[in-house]
Order: C-alpha cells, then structure tokens, then sequence
C-alpha cells in the first residue's frame, strides 16, 4: 500500500466517519492536496463495485479496510437491508479499526447492537487504546453525552496512555449529565496534565479546561504559566486563560 493511501486509511476512519455520523454531506469525502476522494473512491481502488450485492460480500474480504469501508458505504446508502450481514461480519471481525467502525456503521442504519458493541468497546480495557478512543467518539457522534464505559476508558487513557493523551483530554469536556464527584474527577485528571512531560499535552489540558469553565482553573493555569519553559506552550495557555477568566464572573472567580 502506498503512503497516500495509508494516509487515507488513517484519517478516514476519525475525520470520514464522524461526517458521515454527523450526516453534514450525503457522500462523504477526504480532502489530499488537489484530490478528493469518496468512500466509494477508495473501495474502486480495491475493484469493489457499489452495488449493494458486491458490498455485502465485501464485508467477507481477506483486507479488513475493505470490510469496513463496505459497511460504511452500506450504511452512506441507507441499505437497511445489510443489517444483519454488517452484524454477522462484526461478530467475527478482530481488526480494531474494522471493528470499530463496523460498529458505527451499524449503528447509524438504526440496529442497536451497533451502539451496544461501541459501549462494550469503550470498556474492553484490551481493546487498543486509540481505538477505544475512536467507540467514545462515535458515542458522542451518536449523540450519547454520557456513557459510563466511555468515561472511565476517556480517564484511563488520559491518565495512563502516553501516546493518546491529548485526545483523551480533549474527549473529557464533552461528558455531560456527570454527577458532582464524576466532574470533579475530569477537572483533576485535566488539571493534573498542565505538568505532562509532552508540550503538546499541556496545551490541550489548558485547551480542555477552558472548555469545561471550572473557576478553579484559573489557578492552575496562572501556575502553569509561570514555570512554562516553551514559549509556544506558554503562549497557548496564556491565550486559554485570558478565555476561562473572560468566561468567569468576578464573584466566581474569587
């Protein structure tokens, strides 16, 4: 495979997919450069014709990007009539990513077992890290504000997954309905990420705490600001500063 391919495949799966969750086009497609390729596109390049037959059986091919890209053109088409085959094909699915996005696909066309599959991944603490990360977007795509498997695989990967950090901690903010003590542990988590050794992760703390309005950030980040040694860290939380106490009345902020 060459690499503008794998790079299709891999922002496919979080950029595509999530478009097509959101329903903002009718045939989704990926921006490379001056080209623009459809889910469609890319399944001809793997000789697959678009015929609700050729795309069933696609869902058996030996390439698991194949697979998923099937059920999510199925789904793009609105064949309810897959159902059950984008069902039998995830039963028996072990590609993570074709697991995945099998199981939105299957959600979308309305089969609840999509959704059940996304909730047993977010709590499948084998599961790899990035993709459970991929089921607690596609909750949220789903429009679920608040799945406690989800949460907690949000928290885990936060706290202990080095390389998925950062989206970690930008998923958090977007739990809603949590009790007192569960939005008090996602504030913590966050603010405890303004001292990761990863710049990058010390920006979307302070990103993430902007967005989540708590006043006692303020601290935090005045804090963080102070021992900042990279000036283009410093600078990002410095501007999400300026945000959280423009957002904050006086009274609360004291």
């Amino acid at each position: 495979m060459d690499l503008r391919r794998l790079f299709l495949f891999a922002v496919l799966s979080l950029a595509v997919v999530r478009g097509a969750a959101a329903q903002q086009s009718p045939e989704v497609q990926v921006d490379l450069g001056t080209h623009h390729f459809s889910i469609g596109d890319l399944l001809h390049m793997h000789n697959i014709d678009l015929t609700a037959p050729s795309l069933v059986a696609a869902l058996r091919n030996t390439d698991p990007e194949v697979r998923w890209l099937a059920a999510v053109q199925l789904q793009e088409d609105k064949v309810v009539e897959a159902i059950p085959a984008i069902y039998q094909a995830l039963e028996s699915e072990k590609a993570p990513r074709a697991r995945v996005n099998m199981a939105l696909a299957l959600a979308l066309l309305g089969d609840p077992g999509g959704r059940d599959e996304l909730h047993r991944l977010c709590a499948d603490e084998t599961f790899p890290p990035e993709f459970r990360l991929y089921a607690v977007r596609y909750m949220f795509d789903l429009h679920v504000s608040k799945d406690e498997s989800c949460l907690r695989a949000a928290e885990q990967i936060a706290n202990h997954t080095r390389a998925y950090r950062s989206s970690a901690l930008e998923l958090l903010p977007r739990f809603h309905d949590l009790t007192p003590e569960e939005s008090d542990k996602v504030f913590r988590i966050v603010a405890r990420r303004l001292k990761d050794p990863e710049p990058t992760v010390r920006m979307q703390a302070g990103r993430s705490l902007t967005v989540i309005g708590n006043p006692a950030a303020i601290t935090d980040l005045q804090r963080a600001i102070a021992r900042e040694e990279e000036e283009g860290t410093r600078n990002v939380l410095e501007q999400e500063l300026e945000k959280l106490q423009a957002g904050v009345s006086p009274a609360a902020a004291r």
